[in-house]
């Protein structure tokens, strides 16, 4: 079963750190809290977005599951795994998969599988249903071939799109919202943290990865939205799922590459810096799309604990 402690993200909840500690440029104004707009789950929890997933439990079925979702309004993860794993790494690739198809802005799962696959796909939807409702199972090989499947890929999604499409948003509580924060190394972490915290929101705040593999331990974790905070010359990624604020931290980067970041933060006080980052966090809770959601930015990337064949 999926252990979220396995996938080594260090968790910052809210409270942990006292308002009354706060630096002087945080507790000389009032900060109102986030007023997140989401979709209830039926296990409790709640998304900010409300995806239906095409996710492949293995390589050979990456191309099945893109066509279902490009003929459909669903969110297809293209990857290079689930064959030919091997001992932890196995586990840590099963359960960053079912992690993925667990986050709460998924609103249903077509898991499609090839029938023969290390991590099956049948086995992995069950884990996922375990948990959570809407889910579904295409096998390649049991539906007949590529073609069958994708046929049967499609209605599946498009009943489920149906439903999700009826299913109303409203506002929920800050304290359900959960921030990932994609590096621990950078000097804004502390003040953003804070910040975040403030307005009500926890925070989640990786450790031992950066960019593409941290926003996955991420929104394996559970986290609805996620804060890249780009160095020097590091392009911004996006993620299949969870909304990604990808703030420049140097100008030039910022500059080279506006349309693909959210925001700059630099030269200014860092708890101003701070509180840019949390007011765009607020508006994208609210719906505003962000840079990588507009250029169709559905990054995967997933880190290997060893090398196979």
């Amino acid at each position: 079963m999926f252990d979220p402690a396995r996938l080594s993200c260090a968790c910052s909840q809210r409270g942990e750190r006292s308002p009354s500690r706060a630096p002087g440029w945080l507790s000389a104004v009032a900060i109102a809290p986030f007023q997140p707009e989401g979709y209830e789950r039926p296990n409790g929890r709640v998304g900010i977005r409300n995806h239906m997933l095409v996710l492949p439990s293995v390589v050979c079925a990456t191309r099945v599951a893109r066509d279902i979702a490009a003929a459909t309004d669903a969110l297809a993860i293209t990857h290079q795994h689930g064959c030919l794993h091997v001992g932890d790494d196995l586990r840590h690739a099963r359960d960053s998969l079912e992690g993925v198809g667990l986050n709460p802005n998924i609103g249903a799962v077509l898991l499609v599988g090839l029938g023969c696959e290390t991590i099956a796909g049948e086995s992995l939807a069950q884990a996922i249903s375990s948990r959570r409702v809407n889910v579904d199972y295409v096998g390649i090989q049991r539906a007949g071939g590529t073609t069958a499947a994708i046929a049967r890929g499609r209605e599946i999604v498009e009943a489920r799109l149906a439903e999700l499409h009826r299913e109303a948003s409203g506002i929920f509580e800050p304290g359900r919202l959960l921030v990932g924060l994609d590096r621990s190394d950078d000097e804004l972490v502390e003040p953003l943290v804070r910040e975040m915290e403030l307005r009500g929101a926890a925070v989640a705040v990786v450790d031992g990865a950066r960019g593409g593999a941290a926003h996955l331990r991420l929104a394996a974790l559970g986290a609805q939205l996620i804060v890249s905070l780009c160095g020097g010359h590091e392009a911004p990624l996006g993620f299949a799922g969870c909304p990604v604020v990808a703030v420049a931290r140097d100008r030039e980067t910022y500059t080279m590459l506006r349309d693909d970041f959210d925001l700059g933060a630099y030269g200014l006080p860092v708890g101003e810096q701070a509180a840019l980052v949390a007011d765009r966090v607020g508006d994208v809770c609210r719906g505003r799309l962000t840079a990588s959601e507009r250029r169709g930015s559905v990054d995967f990337v997933l880190d290997r604990l060893s090398v196979t064949m």
